[in-house]
């Protein structure tokens, strides 16, 4: 999805959460389920920095919107020979990690819930193209396939 949308959709949710448990998600709660519901894609900026060894933004952005297009426009046996992108924190192992330091401090909670919001976009957009979830469920297997 596009930054706009995770914007959007981060925000409702955050005020959705924030309006319905105000005394447990708190004006800093619903920040920071917002601000993590759009940061999560800084991993792809750092690995456009990676690829490209180049720190311009707006490079980085029309970058990955080409090769959205390109993995869209591509068959299914296509896809399958296709080199994904490995982005941190879009992988269930980062995930895992958040679910361990939850117990150490709640401000993981709140990281968790915006990155499933995050997520769920994803996955949504994945599916209405066709796209295998692996992708950006397990960056391991990713990288193994």
């Amino acid at each position: 999805m596009l930054p706009k949308t995770h914007i959007l959709f981060g925000a409702i949710f955050s005020l959705l959460l924030f309006s319905l448990f105000p005394n447990f998600i708190g004006l800093t709660g619903a920040i920071i389920i917002f601000l993590s519901s759009v940061l999560i894609d800084f991993d792809h900026y750092m690995y456009y920095i990676y690829k490209k060894k180049n720190l311009n933004l707006r490079r980085s952005y029309l970058w990955f919107l080409n090769s959205k297009k390109e993995i869209i426009s591509m068959k299914e046996e296509e896809r399958e020979k296709y080199k994904f992108s490995l982005l941190i924190f879009h992988g269930i192992e980062c995930w895992i990690l958040l679910l361990f330091l939850l117990f150490i401090n709640r401000v993981f909670l709140f990281i968790l819930i915006g990155i499933l919001v995050h997520m769920t976009l994803d996955f949504i957009e994945l599916y209405q193209n066709k796209v295998p979830f692996y992708i950006k469920f397990s960056q391991v297997y990713t990288h193994i396939k």
